[in-house]
């Protein structure tokens, strides 16, 4: 699953130990997460947990670009 900071909060990421957040914040240094979200495991109970609180919130992964189809160029 794919997750970010709620607006206005600062996490801790459980692996880095650095503090994230959705947007920058000025004073603090703060790695700022990426609008498609941070991949975690779907069972992690860390952010289970910060999802449950409301403190992160789910994000849909980012569709992948495919590339647009020739249409036909075929003769009526």
């Amino acid at each position: 699953m794919y997750v970010k900071p709620a607006p206005g909060v600062l996490l801790r990421d459980p692996v880095t130990k650095q503090l994230l957040s959705a947007v920058p914040v000025e004073g603090l240094n703060v790695t700022v997460a990426p609008a498609e979200g941070l991949q975690v495991g779907d069972f992690d109970l860390y952010w289970v947990r910060r999802l449950r609180d409301g403190d992160a919130v789910r994000v849909a992964p980012a569709a992948k670009a495919v590339p647009a189809s020739q249409p036909d160029k075929t003769s009526a």
